[in-house]
């Protein structure tokens, strides 16, 4: 049966329909002969898959956000009472029973860079730690490397946003008398800093992707990242920053913001490096119930206790 010529236009359309599926299925600028892995292109996850990742990743970040932030705090207090300073805990901040007029230099240099000081310590801790157990498949490895991101963001977004606020790390700033050309200086070396931090790190932050996966390759890697990294500080943040109302502070807003620094710079370079294999034991991608249980009991006793306040 003789079939009338396809006009033009159809040819066109029809040419537009190869191309769409071709290129959804990654072939379109495959070299005829060369291999293509079919299983690769056709690969469908679970279910809400990358949902679960965002759900636990979520809980796990809010709960080391609160368990560093906590310490911070603490030790913070701490400091202040060995200057004979009494200190109140709250959930939003640490309120100095001291006047104004009777800080001394040495005072504020030691209480507001204790802070700092004890986080970048531990965040080296942490990272040693993390190296160590990166190739491991467990969850918990995940509350590191995010209370290892909160502790950077301690010392080196604290020096970013103190320098211009003058507030936190700002007010040692202040006291050792650096002039506006200083000020500058250490704000960009922060920021320097934590970008340099987050495409150093990159290979790390993307080795947490074991836990769900045997492969992290072009199908999977930006949707995992963003389920895994972006979304959750995004969420955790808005979060946050509920749970603090009505005593939410702008510095606390832009110190938390500084995470973007190190994730933006691990999405950047993540794009750049090849697939990467794990291993081939099979895995179970399931909600964590016991971190969110967790996350929720500490963030209501950290409410709830620290509402009157802890007295150092």
């Amino acid at each position: 049966m003789d079939r009338s010529p396809l006009t033009f236009r159809e040819n066109i359309y029809r040419s537009y329909r190869r191309m769409r599926f071709l290129l959804r299925r990654g072939t379109l600028f495959t070299l005829p002969g060369q291999n293509v892995d079919v299983d690769a292109t056709t690969k469908i996850f679970p279910k809400f898959t990358f949902r679960i990742i965002l759900l636990n990743s979520l809980a796990i970040y809010l709960l080391s956000y609160f368990v560093v932030y906590f310490m911070t705090l603490l030790v913070t207090a701490i400091s202040a009472s060995a200057f004979d300073i009494s200190t109140v805990i709250f959930y939003y901040n640490i309120d100095y029973l001291i006047r104004g007029n009777e800080w001394t230099s040495d005072a504020v240099s030691a209480v507001f860079a204790s802070g700092p000081l004890f986080s970048i310590f531990f965040a080296v801790l942490l990272f040693i730690l993390y190296f160590n157990v990166a190739s491991e498949t467990g969850l918990l490895r995940l509350a590191v490397l995010w209370a290892f991101c909160h502790l950077v963001i301690n010392f080196f977004g604290n020096m970013l946003v103190g320098s211009i606020m003058n507030e936190g790390f700002g007010y040692v700033i202040m006291y050792m008398f650096v002039m506006d050309t200083g000020k500058m200086i250490i704000t960009l070396f922060a920021f320097i800093s934590l970008f340099l931090i987050g495409l150093l790190t990159t290979r790390l932050f993307l080795f947490s992707a074991n836990s769900y996966f045997n492969v992290l390759n072009k199908y999977n890697r930006m949707k995992f990242i963003l389920s895994q990294f972006l979304a959750p500080f995004l969420l955790g943040n808005i979060i946050i920053f509920l749970f603090k109302l009505p005593e939410i502070r702008l510095f606390d807003i832009l110190l938390n913001a500084c995470t973007l620094l190190i994730i933006l710079p691990v999405i950047f370079r993540s794009i750049t490096i090849q697939d990467m294999f794990f291993d081939e034991d099979p895995r179970k991608i399931k909600l964590a119930g016991y971190f969110i249980l967790v996350t929720v009991l500490v963030m209501i006793t950290f409410r709830v206790g620290l509402t009157i306040g802890l007295r150092i």
